[in-house]
């Protein structure tokens, strides 16, 4: 089987579970783009364009944007359709 595209040197083995995710990066349940790119090991073009094909769920916090932990923690386990 093939490695996932978006596989950062930073992620987690198959066993990790959400919480644990959480635990270790203190994660809480949404966190900003500039957190997620930094923990998943990705840019802002690659974050947006992943925003533009449904992957990852962008959704406005007043005035600023945030994703749900959940998204960040199906990208870095390999599953694609995080939505």
């Amino acid at each position: 089987m093939d490695e996932p595209k978006f596989r950062s040197e930073r992620s987690m083995t198959g066993d990790m579970t959400l919480h644990d995710m959480i635990k270790i990066y203190s994660l809480p349940p949404n966190v900003s783009a500039r957190r997620f790119c930094e923990v998943a090991g990705i840019g802002n073009t690659k974050f947006y364009e992943l925003v533009k094909k449904g992957v990852i769920r962008l959704r406005k916090n007043g005035r600023s944007s945030a994703v749900p932990v959940e998204d960040l923690f199906q990208l870095l386990r390999g599953d694609q359709a995080a939505a």
